[in-house]
């Protein structure tokens, strides 16, 4: 008795939709939408670190509650790779936070986040 044919790798990752990662379709947020606070999953103790330093910027929580406040635009900044995903920089970190999301971008590894401290 033959075994079935089975399926490459590639051959079922075109019937899923395409490959995922450097090579496959970019994904784009709309403008204004924010993987972070217009999340409801995640828990208000959340702490966001810049991706560059290191350096903790606020939690979840508190980031919600200055939004809903009306207290102005926070002292950090999302940026997202060519895949859609959102990190959090500090304003002096951010174009340091784009080169390691452009390496990111190009090789395909993770993003090289600096350790987190407070």
């Amino acid at each position: 008795m033959k075994r079935e044919k089975r399926l490459t790798r590639k051959e079922r990752q075109l019937i899923a939709g395409g490959p995922k990662g450097p090579n496959g379709p970019v994904l784009r947020r709309g403008a204004g939408q924010t993987a972070t606070l217009s999340d409801t999953r995640l828990d208000p103790g959340t702490h966001l670190h810049c991706v560059a330093c290191g350096k903790h910027l606020e939690t979840v929580g508190e980031a919600r509650e200055r939004a809903a406040a009306g207290l102005g635009a926070p002292l950090w900044a999302e940026v997202a790779c060519a895949h859609g995903s959102v990190f959090h920089a500090c304003l002096g970190c951010v174009p340091q936070a784009r080169m390691l999301l452009e390496e990111h971008d190009r090789t395909g590894n993770a993003v090289r986040a600096a350790s987190a401290w407070h």
